[in-house]
């Protein structure tokens, strides 16, 4: 097991509630035979797309904040999650590749959260297209089990999911059509 990650293992939480995390991150170049449920890095993905690796039948991808998710769409359909990982809570890139991931490519599967976010941004990042997260965090951690989940009323972006009932909220953002 030396490929493996020497850490705990984080918590899940989705849809409002804790669960075990059934999936294994595995270290660059690790060895996939006879496993499933395995995260592996974003370049090591490409890696075995291009070469037409037979892959895991639960098969999943770290996607780094570098990283560009546009490279992962012809394989969308043989990925099961992705995790997008926050090296820095003020670093956002991660979200948008989560709303591209979802809006602009058609991805269905599991969008987890992995890394340096803040309970604050849970909300937003559901938004985006985030269905779980990877908590790993005391903080963000004690928030939930208190049942702390920021409230946001208003949103200076629309997403898709939004259509147009967020432009309707927005009296302030009237186009001429409307006056």
């Amino acid at each position: 097991m030396s490929d493996l990650k020497a850490e705990t293992a984080p918590t899940l939480y989705r849809d409002g509630a804790f669960h075990q995390d059934l999936w294994t991150t595995l270290e660059e170049g690790a060895d996939l035979s006879d496993m499933n449920n395995v995260l592996v890095p974003f370049k090591q993905a490409l890696e075995l797309f291009v070469a037409r690796t037979n892959l895991p039948q639960a098969f999943g991808v770290v996607v780094g904040a570098e990283d560009d998710v546009a490279e992962l769409a012809p394989y969308l359909d043989k990925i099961a999650v992705i995790d997008v990982s926050f090296p820095g809570f003020g670093d956002g890139r991660s979200f948008s590749s989560a709303r591209l991931l979802k809006e602009r490519f058609g991805f269905n599967g599991e969008i987890r959260a992995v890394g340096n976010y803040i309970l604050d941004q849970m909300p937003f990042l559901v938004r985006c297209g985030v269905d779980s997260f990877v908590i790993s965090s005391p903080k963000v951690r004690a928030g939930l089990e208190r049942g702390d989940w920021p409230e946001v009323t208003n949103y200076y972006q629309p997403t898709g999911a939004d259509g147009d009932k967020t432009i309707a909220r927005r009296p302030w953002l009237r186009s001429k059509q409307s006056e």
